[in-house]
């Protein structure tokens, strides 16, 4: 699948399980964009740099010479818990698993 840039975003600012998530989109700056398959939206957690993330269970990387990496689960979909105080500057945790 590739990511669709026209995609809308919906930003994460409380707790949230994430399931079916089919790619993650990460920035250098600490933001990761979650694609939910059959959605038209990415959610976006607007992290801080130095934010408590982890993606397990990754079966590719793209785009590692970019400011943007894109990560592929090793199944179908990634399972991601994510924890949000607000819309900016969260620290997580972000747990990101197949299964």
């Amino acid at each position: 699948m590739v990511p669709n840039p026209q995609r809308t975003m919906s930003t994460i600012s409380e707790d949230i399980v994430l399931e079916e998530v089919d790619h993650i989109l990460v920035s250098g700056t600490g933001n990761l964009d979650f694609s939910v398959s059959g959605e038209n939206s990415y959610y976006t957690w607007w992290g801080a740099e130095d934010s408590d993330w982890d993606v397990s269970d990754v079966d590719r990387v793209e785009n590692v010479e970019e400011d943007r990496i894109i990560l592929y689960p090793e199944a179908e979909f990634f399972t991601c818990e994510i924890e949000a105080d607000g819309e900016e500057e969260n620290t997580g945790p972000v747990r990101c698993h197949c299964g």
